[in-house]
């Protein structure tokens, strides 16, 4: 295993070190003479299994449903005394071992969601970035997590979502696309820089591409295109139900980020992009329903990794955009994909993770960041076994450390949904909570992750709001560390019955 040495983040940060070790864990305790018995049984069972004789033999995908969730959690880890606060605050919701703030880096983003809460949803705009990977490609996970904090801080729009689908799956809640005619191209494998935009992808189109947009969810009072302005850059129209708003121009002396604001009628139902002259590079569409509320933007590329952030958007049109979005969160969401290169998590992840929240800082200096952990991804081993893959809690564990080197907060969403084996605990699930693949949550397992986030977010928000003597919350329900969904555990797995 590798060392990371801080040298990489700012000097305010330096003086710590990172192991990319992973912690051992605690084993339960269990007789010889009981595991001797035990291991002959299954060796039986097996041999039957294997040489066809299945009425005789057990499926063992019930003794991982009741091993699993049976077998003592490991001992939470130890965290911080709490300042103490007045009585008249009454008493602080616990900590959590899977939202870990303790340099207290959400301070400025609580604060601003204060704002809005306290000005009866009319305090302005609060932003939210989330980069991630594939599920966040399909505004899975964030698509629930946008409407449950919308509902509570005000909708200020849909937000980003980029100029047309990369790939077929790509979706943004509440906007439905169709699209022809460009040259696509995103910064998925690529160790150089590029021109990418917000969201790391850049569409090239000449008279005759187009893209629409068709609002569903709720209406929109306006649109922000984001495009690429260079020497020679042609001109594009946008359209609101197939009437021209506005043609901009993309010519520019250098290349820089540009946007243009439209308003949008009321009752738009369809907004349209498309090149009128020239060549144009367009970046995205970020749909906005007044002026105050909160925006949650899906940045998802399917296939990402951290080193899309970590090396690949270009630092200056980055910081522009970004200087535009204003984001008072950045939500760092990656490593499912990194967990299938071995080689890869023991010795780069760290110091790329680590590159990556120092640009995060370059870029946008005034916002809070939180580590966001990949979820449980489970392998196949013989005929009927899943297990997780080794290189995932290596990778939670990486982030964790990072995490607290580097002053952000850290959600640890592996840990939370169940930690080891959950992938094959959902997968039998009712409904079922993953797809065939063991990495992609379904709708339903999106929303379970949702929950889980949220209801941690919350926890830290009120939190904050006590120990800054604001309000007193009702009594919050703790999910810190959960061995199966509610939809599970209501069917009865927790007394150890097999799902149907």
């Amino acid at each position: 295993m590798a060392i990371f040495d801080i040298d990489e983040v700012e000097p305010a940060e330096t003086g710590a070190r990172v192991s990319a070790g992973m912690k051992p864990r605690r084993r339960a305790n269990f007789p010889l003479n009981t595991a001797l018995a035990v291991a002959v049984m299954f060796a039986s069972l097996a041999v039957l299994r294997v040489i066809g004789v299945r009425a005789k033999a057990i499926d063992f995908a019930i003794f991982a449903e009741a091993f699993s969730l049976h077998w003592p959690s490991p001992p939470a880890a130890a965290v911080p005394k709490v300042a103490a606060v007045p009585k008249a605050m009454g008493k602080l919701p616990p900590l959590s071992p899977v939202f870990v703030d303790e340099a207290k880096n959400l301070e400025s983003f609580f604060a601003a969601l204060w704002k809005l809460e306290a000005a009866g949803k009319t305090g302005g705009v609060v932003t939210i970035l989330h980069y991630g990977d594939s599920p966040t490609t399909a505004d899975l996970i964030t698509g629930d997590i946008r409407a449950r904090l919308q509902r509570r801080f005000g909708d200020a729009g849909r937000g980003y979502t980029l100029i047309a689908k990369p790939w077929a799956w790509y979706g943004h809640r509440g906007v439905e696309m169709s699209a022809s005619g460009w040259n696509v191209r995103t910064g998925v494998g690529l160790v150089r820089q590029g021109s990418y935009g917000l969201g790391g992808a850049a569409f090239e189109g000449e008279p005759g591409a187009w893209s629409r947009f068709r609002l569903t969810d709720s209406e929109q009072s306006a649109v922000e295109v984001e495009y690429l302005a260079k020497p020679g850059g042609g001109t594009f129209a946008v359209e609101a139900d197939d009437q021209i708003m506005v043609e901009q121009s993309t010519d520019a002396k250098s290349p820089s980020s540009g946007s243009i604001h439209v308003p949008l009628p009321v009752g738009t139902k369809a907004v349209s992009i498309r090149p009128t002259s020239g060549l144009v590079t367009l970046f995205g569409a970020d749909f906005r329903r007044g002026s105050n509320g909160l925006l949650y933007d899906s940045l998802g590329l399917n296939g990402a990794t951290i080193s899309v952030l970590a090396r690949v958007l270009q630092p200056e049109l980055w910081k522009q955009e970004m200087a535009r979005a204003a984001p008072a969160l950045v939500v760092v969401n990656y490593g499912s994909n990194e967990s299938s290169f071995g080689s890869f998590v023991h010795n780069q992840y760290g110091s790329e993770l680590l590159l990556a929240i120092r640009r995060i800082r370059q870029a946008a200096p005034n916002a809070s960041i939180l580590i966001m952990s990949p979820m449980d991804r489970g392998e196949r081993r013989g005929l009927d076994d899943i297990e997780t893959m080794s290189t995932i809690p290596e990778i939670v564990t990486m982030q964790r450390q990072v995490a607290a080197a580097t002053h952000c907060a850290f959600f640890d969403t592996y840990d939370a949904m169940g930690g080891s084996g959950t992938m094959a605990r959902w997968l039998v699930a009712n409904p079922r909570l993953v797809t065939a693949d063991l990495l992609h949550p379904t709708p339903q397992g999106a929303s379970f992750v949702a929950d889980l986030f949220v209801e941690q977010l919350n926890l830290g928000y009120d939190r904050w709001k006590m120990q800054h003597g604001i309000a007193l919350p009702a009594a919050p329900k703790v999910v810190a560390r959960l061995s199966a969904p509610p939809q599970q555990r209501k069917a009865g797995v927790d007394k150890g019955k097999k799902l149907q």
